[in-house]
């Protein structure tokens, strides 16, 4: 007998089968189907408070969501629809925080997560339609200071996410997405102070694709075809009348992105990504009294993107990748007087990377294709009067393909 499915139906779904049961091989053990077409999906949270040790706010919000665990064999069939909104805001205010104060806001489209212990056969279609949005918001707004904080916001189309510790994992994963995706981290403290750290942290992407193997050399075959068509941008800033002993902000926007992460067994991805449109990712601190702090601000963002790494046996990247939508990368950073201030802003087309042993006999190999057609624009900028430390870096590239060895940890 297998063990039976644990599915999480986040939001409402107006269509939805799961069977788990025992058949024979080769046949579909779980069947899920979720659609969501007019969706009106908000989460929102909200504290106020004059002083507090710790704050902590989080919203969540997702139209269809399907969490599977299992630890025997089984064969998954996935299709996930969406349209509409969804939308999460998270906000902390107060006068002071004398700790950690946590914002965190997430939006999905369709998400799938998956658990398994042995081997695991997938077809998954995920589809957000045009016209959709997801959006997430996380606020911190605080008058004096703030010792500690993290603000962060992540918003995707379609996401699939999954870990397997054995057996041989075959995927195939189709993601198509028009929906506009944004995602928003903003700290403002315009006559306070960040304290000893402020991390503020955006991600966006269309669609999303993680897959990890560990522990008993799980082989990974995978096979993607995503297609983004959709405004994609994540945009992150710090406003403050003084910066923390360290203040990082970062912003990351994706169209598509496909990841393998595996150890001691064959990692394997092929299949193509399309990027049509355009993706942003803009980050900003500005900060008139940063003192002897260091002020670290970054911006990427990527049309398609695939990254293997595998430790300890053979690599193959065999996607092909097209993209004809507008990138940009934006990183400003302005102030008085100061530390340190560290800004880069990246943008790619296309990029490819894989990774593997430089201790191991192992052969990393590839069969991949990139074409850009789209303008890629990457900005940095920064304006203060004095600091003892300035560096800023732009890196634009319209194709990008690495194969590297690393030695393992």
């Amino acid at each position: 007998m297998s063990k039976p499915a644990k599915t999480l139906i986040a939001a409402t779904s107006s269509a939805m089968t799961l069977c788990a049961a025992t058949f024979a091989d080769d046949t579909t053990e779980i069947l899920n189907g979720q659609i969501n077409l007019n969706a009106a999906i908000l989460a929102v949270t909200e504290g106020q408070a004059d002083q507090v040790n710790l704050a902590s706010q989080t919203a969540s919000a997702i139209a269809n969501a399907a969490s599977i665990d299992v630890i025997t064999p089984h064969d998954v069939e996935n299709d996930q629809q969406f349209g509409g909104d969804v939308a999460s805001r998270a906000t902390t205010q107060a006068r002071a925080i004398d700790g950690l104060a946590t914002t965190t806001a997430t939006s999905h489209g369709n998400s799938l997560s998956v658990l398994a212990d042995d081997t695991l056969d997938i077809r998954s279609t995920q589809t957000a339609a045009d016209g959709a949005s997801i959006a997430a918001e996380a606020t911190l707004a605080v008058e004096d200071y703030v010792m500690h904080s993290v603000t962060t916001a992540g918003a995707n189309a379609n996401t699939y996410q999954g870990v397997v510790y054995g057996g041989e994992t075959n995927l195939d994963l189709r993601q198509d997405s028009g929906a506009r995706v944004t995602a928003d981290a903003y700290v403002t403290a315009p006559t306070g102070g960040l304290g000893d750290t402020a991390t503020i942290a955006a991600g966006a992407n269309g669609n999303s694709i993680l897959s990890e193997g560990y522990y008993q050399a799980p082989s990974q075959i995978v096979e993607i075809d995503q297609e983004n068509r959709g405004e994609i941008r994540a945009r992150a800033r710090a406003e403050a009348g003084g910066g923390s002993v360290a203040t990082t902000v970062i912003a990351s926007a994706r169209g598509n992105e496909a990841r393998i992460q595996n150890e001691d067994g064959y990692a394997h991805m092929q299949g193509q990504q399309s990027n049509s449109g355009t993706v942003t990712a803009q980050s900003e601190a500005a900060i008139p009294h940063f003192d002897v702090d260091v002020v670290t601000l970054g911006s990427e963002a990527i049309g398609n993107s695939v990254v293997i790494s595998n430790f300890g046996a053979d690599a193959y990247n065999g996607v092909g990748q097209t993209n004809t939508g507008t990138i940009l990368a934006q990183t400003w950073q302005t102030g008085n007087e100061g530390g340190a201030g560290f800004a880069t802003a990246t943008a790619f087309g296309n990029a490819a990377s894989t990774y593997i042993c430089s201790e191991c006999p192992v052969t990393a190999y590839g069969t991949g294709s990139q074409t850009n057609s789209g303008s890629v624009t990457a900005v940095s900028s920064q304006s203060v009067n004095t600091a003892p430390y300035l560096t800023g870096s732009a890196t634009a590239i319209g194709n990008s393909a690495t194969y590297q060895t690393r030695q393992p940890d």
